[in-house]
């Protein structure tokens, strides 16, 4: 059964974390994108590579507001 994902919360906790809006959003709507189009029944090369690819943006993410957080 599909869980509910609230994009909006996710986006404000990214920018509560130090991240601009529009990054956070962009975050979360592509780990919504990611979790919308997984395949029910097993996980595909491409689904895989998506979640992948959500989890490095949102890394990299972090680590840059975390960057510009400590480094003047």
């Amino acid at each position: 059964m599909a869980q509910a994902f609230d994009t909006l919360k996710i986006a404000d906790n990214l920018e509560e974390a130090g991240l601009d809006r529009d990054k956070a959003r962009a975050i979360a709507d592509g780990i919504r994108q990611a979790l919308d189009s997984r395949n029910e029944a097993a996980a595909s090369r491409e689904y895989v590579l998506k979640v992948a690819l959500g989890i490095v943006t949102a890394n990299a993410a972090i680590t840059f507001g975390l960057l510009k957080l400590l480094l003047p």
